[in-house]
């Protein structure tokens, strides 16, 4: 099984570009094989229509990541490419009953961590959705500690605020939540009836004031994290602390901090010169630093933002077109002839837009079976809209590169007696790592 350090589950873009990830490896699997993860935060399976169609089109050109967990292949990355593909095979589309992946072996606690890696970057989530995200990845962690050995550095929730992309004090609040917050005030959090600060707030009460709340959020009425707070500051002033007339609270009195010695608190006070905000004035240095802190994630993340978009625009005026890498059936009796040179052109449909530059990869194919031999090479030449070529199609001039499996050629004792250039691993991983579905 794969070795996965914690630095490797972070980088979210691995996840969506398992072929440069350690330990993973190509795969034809058909699409029914596979299965789905069984929670995933962000997965939304839309438009799968319309990326069937465009795979008929161009190609798939990013193959589904997979996990095999307990000898189940179930997704990392791809529920609408492979639910595409499930599309295309039930409209008749043969050619999708084995599909290209890229899986590596894994446990479940590893795979939990893959799926989780990035959720808080690629998508917006909810405050229960996030809230749900820590808590998972925050047991997956604990389960890989205990299961896999996995070796966590530092704090605990600093991880888990690094991997959903938050703050350490945010996320503390979320598990303050989690830990503390009924099941009815949960559930109006999910539904969106009442904010995650007065969801905060109202955890701290007790469980029938929570769901006394909860029910009122319920009812579609506005629950106030302010209001909130301030009955969590009346307990903390003590069992004998009355608030006079709460049917009419409208007087700055209530929430002073002067009101208990005050000769003159009434039920009408609008302004004060005397006024101290008791919720502000008692904060702990815990509660301001977790403001400031809060301030500071804020500002960071403003302009890590704007960054971030500076960044995007710089690389769209700079960036350079990809050298693509297309997958081709060759038929065996093509083979040796492409192997040695003899045959150095392709006449083919050209339906992906080939280009000089690009490369090919020709698997060799019988009876509708790959082989497991393939050929990569440059396409140097392009020849098409001429006279006898059949519209829509065109003639590649290629170099060949390198070989797959070819032991013997036409009684040569070893590849390097024919090849046009050296073997390369460095370059059949690289041809191998950027290649597109056929």
């Amino acid at each position: 099984m794969a070795k996965f350090g914690i630095n490797d589950i972070l980088n979210a873009k691995t996840k969506a570009a398992g072929q440069q990830a350690q330990g993973y490896r190509e795969i034809y699997l058909s699409p029914y094989e596979v299965e789905s993860a069984e929670e995933n935060t962000h997965q939304q399976l839309e438009g799968i229509e319309e990326l069937a169609d465009n795979f008929l089109q161009v190609g798939q050109e990013q193959p589904t990541v997979l996990a095999r967990v307990n000898d189940k292949y179930r997704i990392i990355d791809g529920h609408r490419r492979n639910a595409a593909n499930i599309y295309n095979l039930e409209r008749g589309y043969k050619e999708y009953e084995k599909v290209l992946y890229r899986c590596a072996d894994m446990s479940p606690a590893m795979y939990e961590l893959r799926l989780l890696a990035g959720n808080g970057f690629t998508q917006e989530l909810t405050p229960y959705e996030k809230m749900r995200l820590v808590e998972r990845t925050k047991a997956a962690l604990i389960r890989a500690q205990e299961e896999d050995g996995l070796e966590i550095k530092g704090k605990m929730r600093d991880l888990v605020a690094t991997m959903v992309n938050e703050s350490s004090s945010n996320v503390a609040r979320m598990e303050a939540v989690n830990n503390n917050a009924t099941d009815e005030l949960k559930e109006q959090l999910k539904d969106g009836n009442i904010g995650f600060t007065a969801a905060y707030e109202a955890a701290k009460l007790k469980p029938e004031e929570q769901n006394e709340i909860a029910a009122a959020a319920a009812a579609g009425e506005n629950v106030r994290a302010k209001e909130i707070a301030a009955k969590v500051q009346q307990h903390k002033a003590g069992d004998d602390y009355k608030t006079p007339h709460p049917e009419s609270i409208t007087s700055l009195c209530y929430s002073c901090q002067l009101y208990s010695t005050c000769n003159v608190k009434t039920g009408t006070c609008e302004r004060c010169d005397q006024y101290i905000n008791k919720a502000e004035a008692e904060k702990t240095p815990e509660q301001l630093y977790d403001e400031e802190q809060s301030r500071i994630d804020e500002e960071t993340k403003r302009k890590l933002a704007e960054r971030a978009k500076e960044e995007r625009l710089d690389a769209a005026l700079n960036s350079k077109p990809e050298k693509k890498i297309h997958e081709l059936k060759l038929a065996k009796m093509y083979f040796i002839d492409v192997a040695t040179g003899r045959k150095s052109f392709e006449l083919r449909k050209n339906d992906r837009g080939f280009k000089v530059g690009d490369g090919v990869r020709l698997n060799e194919y019988v009876d509708g079976h790959e082989t497991g031999r393939w050929i990569t090479a440059d396409i140097i030449y392009i020849l098409e809209d001429y006279t006898g070529l059949e519209e829509g199609y065109c003639i590649l001039g290629i170099k060949v590169r390198c070989l797959k499996d070819v032991e013997q050629i036409e009684g040569q004792t070893s590849i390097e007696d024919f090849m046009p250039m050296p073997v390369s691993d460095s370059d059949t991983d690289e041809q191998k790592g950027a290649s597109n579905e056929t």
